[in-house]
């Protein structure tokens, strides 16, 4: 198992120190600070006001069912586009065009994880591991710019997404996927759960 990995995402922020280990805490797997002895989720992103990892995918579709539907969303979206452009309308509902971002951003930022995870592990490669990543901040870069460019009229999370928490560190991007995508998907079970 690697002890030191080459990511900003990972290096403590309480001290220098870029070596960390991989506990168990609570039948959850930690980062811990060999400098300082601080933990915190592996890859997580950085101090935010954002959901962690955990608590934003708790209840998500498993990758493959999440990737199908996303085919499907793009699919329609691109089929009214074309009928919208066709007929001399605007563009079909930017609603829709902002929930394939967020849930194409959110599924990149839990590929993303998956793979950090499995570099700990010996089980993914550096370049596969920063493939991924880039592709998440790629990906919520777009969710951001959207929000940014409608001025927030879509988004719904506490801090909008021209709010300088997002451009302190070089993950927080992934942050502002979290938080938004955990409070579209309380939204959308709230019909469910009574409240």
């Amino acid at each position: 198992m690697k002890l030191a990995v080459e990511r900003p995402a990972i290096v403590c922020r309480m001290c220098p120190s870029t070596k960390t280990d991989v506990i168990a805490v609570e039948g959850r797997q930690l980062l811990r600070c060999r400098g300082c002895r601080r933990t915190w989720p592996p890859y997580d992103t950085s101090p935010s006001p954002a959901p962690d990892y955990h608590d934003a995918y708790h209840a998500v579709p498993p990758e493959h069912e999440e990737d199908n539907a996303l085919t499907a969303l793009e699919a329609g979206l691109d089929t009214a586009t074309a009928t919208a452009k066709t007929a001399g309308q605007r563009r079909p509902d930017p609603m829709a065009r902002r929930l394939l971002l967020l849930r194409r951003a959110a599924l990149a930022d839990r590929h993303a994880y998956a793979t950090e995870l499995d570099h700990l592990r010996d089980g993914a490669t550096l370049t596969q591991t920063e493939h991924a990543l880039d592709r998440a901040d790629t990906a919520a870069a777009a969710l951001r710019a959207f929000d940014v460019d409608t001025d927030g009229v879509y988004a719904a999370g506490p801090l909008r997404a021209a709010h300088p928490v997002w451009d302190d560190e070089p993950d927080t991007g992934r942050a502002y996927v979290r938080q938004e995508y955990a409070e579209w998907t309380r939204v959308e079970r709230a019909p469910f759960s009574g409240t």
